[in-house]
């Protein structure tokens, strides 16, 4: 049987922008679920079993977003690997707009003779 982290890995890369890490909401609600004073016991219990909820919610929350983690590309590498990773495309971005420059400047000449 698999396991999850090996079907994790299967799944297509997804970007920074669609990681769903918005806890706050969350959060908040279970810090105003225990701040919360009640008089009545009943009210007490089914305010502590609603706050036990939010937690696993919470949970499953975290494990989504560890889950999207895994999937965004080069997260694999380590910090080195990264940047320098980073250097290369850098590297490559300023090659590519020096041509598309060269480019550019050529066909503005060649249409001044025109």
């Amino acid at each position: 049987m698999e396991n999850n982290t090996d079907h994790s890995e299967r799944l297509s890369p997804i970007t920074v922008q669609e990681v769903d890490v918005d806890f706050l909401p969350i959060v908040y609600e279970i810090i105003r679920s225990v701040e919360r004073d009640f008089l009545d016991n009943s009210v007490k219990v089914q305010e502590s079993q609603g706050c036990s909820l939010k937690v696993i919610d919470l949970q499953k929350k975290l494990d989504i977003a560890r889950t999207q983690i895994k999937r965004l590309p080069g997260i694999e590498l380590n910090k080195q690997d990264q940047l320098k990773q980073f250097e290369i495309l850098q590297t490559q971005l300023r090659l590519k707009r020096e041509l598309l420059q060269k480019y550019r400047n050529m066909c503005s000449f060649e249409t001044s003779f025109k």
